[in-house]
């Protein structure tokens, strides 16, 4: 399908057909959705990035670069919902949510390059959905048991919390490192697929952290 098939349909549909992404048979609707998505915002992005590179010190190459990885984001992430919208046009709605992606993304680079330490994080971080087995190879017999006890009462406290906790808590468990918050690719992947505001992510987040710790204070040294 050209894109330009799709130059007259409404920016909502043009989103709606771009979620189709993932589905083989749509797929080339989707892309063409996209262009036909990119080709209409791209002007207004890319103005807005000029701007906020301008006041970071970058160049228009830079600027360049971020409008292109905002649309990137997008792609990824097709979740605009106008009902969150502070504003009454869904155009408006739309570039106002491109902005955010394009302030986000230029606040993670400008940390990136003023952190003396590196992010230990590669963009390719996804959420955890089960426990990993503990490979019986790697360690002596005795220690191997003590592993897999822990192993099953985090299992059966998680299983008590629920489905969301457990995405959650192994998620955490997997990627937290000290000193750097969680990827903002992960975050977004955590409030999409389980439909949670971030401050229920925490909330769950700490529950389960708690619990477990409390049930491994009780139960683990038995």
């Amino acid at each position: 399908m050209d894109w330009k098939e799709l130059e007259s349909e409404t920016t909502e549909t043009l989103i709606q057909y771009i979620q189709w992404r993932n589905d083989p048979q749509l797929k080339d609707a989707a892309d063409a959705a996209f262009n036909a998505f990119c080709f209409r915002f791209q002007k207004d992005v890319f103005h807005k990035c000029l701007v906020i590179c301008r006041n970071r010190g970058y160049d228009q190459e830079v600027a360049y670069d971020l409008a292109q990885r905002t649309f990137e984001r997008f792609i990824k992430y097709p979740n605009f919902d106008f009902s969150k919208s502070k504003v009454k046009d869904f155009d408006n709605g739309v570039r106002f949510y491109l902005y955010r992606f394009a302030a986000n993304l230029l606040n993670d680079m400008y940390n990136e390059q003023n952190n003396p330490n590196p992010s230990p994080y590669t963009g390719e971080e996804d959420l955890v959905y089960e426990f990993p087995e503990i490979p019986d190879s790697h360690f002596k017999s005795e220690q191997l048991r003590t592993l897999k006890e822990k192993r099953e009462l985090i299992l059966k406290t998680l299983d008590r919390l629920g489905p969301k906790h457990k995405i959650i808590y192994l998620t955490y468990q997997q990627y937290a490192v000290n000193g750097f918050k969680l990827p903002r690719q992960l975050t977004e992947k955590l409030r999409t697929r389980l439909e949670l505001t971030q401050a229920t992510i925490q909330f769950y987040k700490k529950e389960a952290f708690d619990k477990i710790a409390e049930y491994l204070e009780i139960y683990g040294s038995k």
